[in-house]
């Protein structure tokens, strides 16, 4: 009977350090996740800009549409239009991502001025119009309902 205690007592002390221990390990492989995830969002961003600052035309276009869509000829639109899908698909994926707490409520916060200053710009409202389907609803109203007055200066506006 002392025998059955101690062998019970052993075996509930080892599982409960499974159990700690197991507990660990998903905390460290729930970091690692969103550690590779924001690296993953942060080498998208820095590979959407680096393209707009080493091709000068196309960083100008991209100013260019946001101030005013409707006053680019046809290929403007055209690759204003990818761009700006671009560009708000990555913010709708950090939107999801800081939403399922995967992306840092900080670095969300830098880059949701960001976005929502863009998405205030008259061209990207002219835009938007008639692409705002492209993206989620949530998003879409995330976007919609954000304080126009409180963002960025872009680069047109320094």
């Amino acid at each position: 009977m002392k025998f059955e205690k101690i062998a019970n007592s052993v075996g509930t002390i080892g599982l409960i350090i499974s159990l700690v221990f197991l507990g660990y390990e998903t905390h460290v492989n729930t970091q690692t996740v969103r550690a590779t995830s924001n690296d993953v969002i942060n080498n998208t961003n820095i590979e959407f800009i680096r393209m707009l600052a080493e091709n000068e035309k196309l960083g100008m276009l991209f100013e260019e549409a946001s101030e005013s869509w409707n006053e680019l000829d046809e290929t403007g639109k055209r690759t204003s239009n990818y761009l700006f899908i671009q560009y708000f698909r990555q913010n709708e994926n950090m939107f999801y991502q800081n939403r399922i707490g995967v992306f840092d409520d900080d670095l969300w916060l830098s880059h949701k001025v960001i976005v929502t200053s863009y998405f205030h710009k008259n061209g990207v409202q002219e835009w938007w119009a008639v692409r705002r389907g492209a993206f989620s609803e949530d998003f879409r109203n995330f976007l919609e309902s954000s304080d126009k007055s409180a963002g960025l200066k872009t680069i047109k506006d320094l």
